[in-house]
């Protein structure tokens, strides 16, 4: 690892968090879909002069304040370059609509939520 990869590992996190709020501000702008393709966000990623992979994306997104603007990364096992962005507003699949969730599927929800909020 050199020098620079580590004195500048703020700097491309701040680019990170640009990339997103950019991304997020148009999807709200135009009413699109709040989902992002994996490989054209790490393209435009690597065009501002950042390496990273989808792993790495995932990771950064569970933490603040990026965690605030992508609410999850989901990664193809057989590619990791494939996958879907989502930012604060989209529906995740197999997302259940809160009139139809039954006592079960919510106690599981709110069991999932925290235990991804101890592994923070």
């Amino acid at each position: 690892m050199k020098i620079f990869e580590v004195a500048t590992g703020g700097l491309n996190n701040q680019k990170i968090m640009a990339l997103s709020q950019f991304l997020l501000s148009r999807a709200e702008g135009t009413d699109a879909n709040k989902t992002f393709d994996l490989a054209a966000f790490l393209d435009l990623a690597n065009n501002m002069g950042i390496s990273m992979t989808g792993q790495q994306l995932k990771d950064l997104s569970l933490l603040p304040p990026l965690s605030n603007i992508i609410t999850n990364v989901e990664l193809d096992p057989a590619d990791p370059k494939s996958g879907k962005v989502y930012f604060q507003g989209a529906e995740e699949p197999g997302a259940v609509d809160a009139e139809t969730m039954s006592v079960d599927q919510a106690r599981d929800t709110v069991n999932k939520m925290a235990k991804r909020a101890v592994k923070i």
